[in-house]
């Protein structure tokens, strides 16, 4: 009993720290890359030609897709083809907010039937500010490790979770562990020994040079 209540006690840490965008009343659990890709009925890189306010509730983009990095059914292809994109009208209500001009990677679903929709909830960078890495992800390696789960984990408890999880999940380290070289680096892979973070250049180059920070903070600490 008493285990399964240090559990429980656990993943209510995990949850409260766990980081969240919110904007107002739209709050979204910030997810690796990866994860929402894997998530997602579709990942595209779109530039946007127009924006129309259709009603007081939803936005319509007018879009090119330069590329389709992944569409999960012949339905959300045609849906696709169609070169508009849909959201709530503000933030608040997790619309997404894309500058005409632009250049950005969306994922979204078309669970409504007839429409493809996006959310701040999903992903919506600007393709200029996508890393090398991210890029290989979305072209290829990110769809080789949807098998396996992408697990969000304050970083003192890393031991504990990492034994709970039987080699299934990797495990996105909270802030002060490696938080932003696992999201902008980080690539998830099955393999013998089960799933972990792929090593590759510019993640060890990120990984050396957070150790090196949190040396040097270490050393200024009384």
């Amino acid at each position: 009993m008493w285990q399964l209540r240090f559990w429980m006690y656990l993943l209510l840490i995990a949850l409260s720290l766990a980081p969240v965008q919110r904007v107002a009343a739209c709050s979204c659990m910030s997810s690796h890359p990866q994860k929402l890709f894997c998530s997602s009925d579709f990942v595209v890189l779109v530039r946007v030609k127009k924006v129309t306010n259709v009603n007081e509730h939803e936005i319509a983009y007018s879009v090119k897709i330069n590329k389709i990095f992944k569409v999960n059914s012949k339905t959300s292809y045609t849906i696709l083809k169609k070169n508009i994109l849909w959201t709530a009208s503000s933030e608040v209500l997790c619309g997404a907010d894309l500058k005409v001009g632009e250049t950005y990677v969306v994922s979204g679903n078309t669970y409504s039937g007839d429409k493809a929709n996006i959310s701040l909830c999903g992903i919506k960078m600007a393709w200029r500010s996508v890393t090398s890495r991210q890029r290989k992800g979305f072209k290829h390696l990110y769809r080789y490790g949807c098998p396996c789960s992408i697990h969000y984990t304050p970083w003192w408890t890393k031991g504990a979770v990492l034994e709970s999880t039987d080699g299934k999940e990797c495990l996105w380290e909270s802030k002060p562990g490696p938080e932003e070289c696992q999201r902008n680096y980080g690539v998830c892979m099955p393999g013998p020994l089960g799933c972990s973070w792929v090593p590759s250049v510019p993640y060890k180059n990120c990984i050396k040079e957070y150790q090196q920070k949190r040396e040097q903070q270490r050393a200024r600490e009384p």
